[in-house]
């Protein structure tokens, strides 16, 4: 019992000092689109969702500084050690930094915090500008980065000039803008 009170106060104290923590969770806004993720056409990673409050206007915002999520649910295991480094591989390559070129804090941040996942898990990045980038597995929190700058570039990891899938980038991007929300 002592334990769990005392855990519980630790938590509570860290939520008072970063309040972004919890505003983060809380971001409220529309999936865009939906995409069954295949590679090579065989075989199933996840189903991957795109969440903005302005779907209309996905090319225009996916790297702005506006509020928005990506999601996946996954089909398959995944290291936390594999995508950490795929993060930080493919923000490199689309902010056009050298190996010597370290990351923005706030990328780096969430770059390194992934955690290993199992089919059916669900990861979500969320971004809300001023306040920070989050990632959460299952709905739960794992690592909370501030926006220091650059967060919102985070999303160049699917939706920048060289993301992880084109394919996915389009069908995404497409989806949402010919969408019937927002």
């Amino acid at each position: 019992m002592f334990l769990r009170t005392f855990f519980g106060a630790i938590a509570l104290s860290v939520l008072l000092i970063k309040p972004g923590w919890a505003e983060v969770e809380l971001l409220d806004i529309p999936a865009c689109s939906e995409l069954e993720l295949r590679v090579a056409g065989l075989f199933r990673v996840g189903t991957a969702r795109l969440y903005l409050d302005n779907c209309h206007e996905a090319r225009n915002q996916i790297l702005s500084p506006v509020p928005k999520q990506f999601s996946l649910r996954l089909a398959r295991p995944f290291s936390g050690q594999d995508l950490s480094e795929t993060a930080y591989d493919l923000l490199r390559r689309n902010l056009h930094l050298t190996e010597d070129e370290p990351l923005p804090e706030s990328l780096a941040c969430l770059a390194k915090a992934y955690v290993d996942g199992e089919p059916g898990d669900r990861f979500d990045v969320t971004y809300r500008p001023e306040i920070g980038l989050a990632l959460r597995l299952n709905g739960n929190l794992v690592q909370f980065c501030e926006d220091a700058s650059y967060a919102e570039q985070y999303f160049s990891i699917w939706f920048g000039d060289e993301p992880f899938h084109r394919r996915m980038r389009e069908v995404l991007l497409d989806r949402a803008e010919n969408s019937d929300r927002g």
